[in-house]
């Protein structure tokens, strides 16, 4: 059972790239801010936070058009999305059942660590 249609590919792959591309005017306008805080641009740079967005909205657009337009990328993108809609995906219960096995394993394993961790504290104690 796919959740993924292979007909929504160029749907999908946009909206990758676009998440891709906001992420990527993101960082950019925090790593400005972040740099005018360390060396003081807001007040040696008239409207430094207007240009600080102003480039990273210009960074976001440039990855998002030229991830579109390379060849390269949009055939690797093209072969992800059709390897992904191969995959069958678990159903609800087995999901579940390892969810509970994951979840009653860690808790073993740790408190196998928590009782050596106290064995140790306590011969060191007796020690010191």
């Amino acid at each position: 059972m796919s959740i993924i249609k292979s007909e929504d590919g160029r749907k999908w792959i946009n909206s990758f790239i676009a998440i891709v591309s906001i992420l990527a005017g993101f960082v950019t306008i925090r790593f400005l801010e972040s740099m005018g805080e360390m060396f003081d641009l807001e007040a040696k740079v008239k409207y430094f936070i207007m240009i600080s967005q102003g480039v990273g909205i210009l960074v976001g657009l440039t990855t998002f058009i030229s991830i579109l337009k390379n060849k390269t990328a949009s055939t690797h993108l093209h072969e992800v999305y059709g390897e992904l809609v191969k995959v069958v995906w678990p159903d609800k219960d087995s999901v579940v059942k390892v969810t509970i096995g994951i979840i009653i394993g860690v808790s073993i394993i740790s408190s196998i660590f928590v009782g050596v961790d106290f064995t140790f504290r306590k011969i060191l104690e007796l020690i010191y």
